[in-house]
């Protein structure tokens, strides 16, 4: 089994809260704390701590984190979609903000705790900057940002360059998905709603309401799970294929802040002191797809 704490932005799109429930029910995992980031992360919380304690989980520390990146501001829109005021008393566990709580995790056993990144990199970077030895304490990160084989500024990333910059050269083993391998992990929203109202369980209700919310904002698209494949890297490896890259964060440019830029050449240069990451290349996506449905859906 992995120790794992989830780093995460739930309540924005609609993937980070079903990941969150496929995590829950795979036996392979065991999740020692759960840390928001992004405008709203107190909400943001709520939901998580409900989605425990629904899963008789509230033992499981929750923690707030950043709501504002490294640099500027998030704009006004990005928050927690999902939430609803009957989420409001819902009690969040833990006396810690999100870094102390992942600084306080690490430390309880050094090398064996791996943090699942799903959101922007901020509570990380910041945890790395307070804590001299939590890059040593952590194991790997696991997350989902960037993207890899094409130009375009992925959310997770852009979010907080900065941040991102600081994490993808602490030295902390790192495994990237990036968008690329996520477009083809759809489901339809309507028939999701659909077997979570027909599932019977507290749980599913839940989701079917949070589902039923993402898609009143307007979202024209199906569901894409982009932040299951962290979790299912780490539950069946053999699912997701990674290679070693070389890559940097852009924190400046018109154009091109908050890329991922992999260094590649025709002459095999090393690149020495551009960090490297192992980045996924390619996911079995349809038996990905069903993993997510047994376990984030119907369990």
């Amino acid at each position: 089994m992995r120790r794992l704490v989830v780093d995460t932005d739930i309540g924005g799109d609609i993937d980070d809260v079903l990941a969150l429930s496929m995590a829950i029910h795979s036996p392979e995992l065991v999740i020692d704390g759960v840390t928001t980031v992004g405008r709203g992360s107190e909400r943001r919380a709520k939901i998580a701590a409900q989605l425990l304690r629904l899963n008789g989980m509230e033992h499981v520390p929750v923690a707030a984190g950043a709501q504002r990146p490294i640099a500027g501001e998030w704009p006004e829109w990005d928050g927690p979609n999902q939430y609803g005021n009957e989420l409001a008393d819902v009690p969040v566990n833990s006396q810690e903000d999100a870094v102390d709580l992942l600084i306080r995790l690490a430390e309880k056993e050094p090398g064996t705790l791996t943090i699942v990144a799903i959101g922007a990199l901020t509570n990380v970077a910041q945890a790395i900057e307070r804590s001299p030895s939590f890059r040593n304490n952590v194991k790997e990160i696991v997350l989902m940002g960037g993207a890899y084989t094409f130009h375009f500024v992925e959310c997770n990333i852009v979010n907080d360059p900065e941040a991102a910059q600081i994490v993808f050269e602490s030295g902390i083993p790192i495994v990237a998905a990036g968008l690329e391998v996520c477009l083809d992990l759809q489901f339809d929203t309507d028939e999701a709603i659909r077997i979570l109202q027909n599932h019977g369980t507290e749980q599913a209700a839940f989701l079917a309401q949070l589902v039923t919310r993402w898609k009143a904002v307007g979202v024209n698209r199906p569901i894409i799970m982009f932040d299951a494949i962290p979790f299912v890297y780490l539950m069946e490896k053999g699912l997701v294929r990674t290679e070693e890259r070389a890559v940097k964060v852009e924190t400046s440019g018109t154009y091109t802040r908050g890329m991922t830029y992999v260094f590649e050449s025709p002459f095999n240069e090393s690149w020495p002191g551009v960090p490297r990451i192992n980045v996924c290349q390619e996911v079995q996506a349809a038996k990905l797809m069903e993993l997510f449905a047994e376990r984030g859906l119907l369990s």
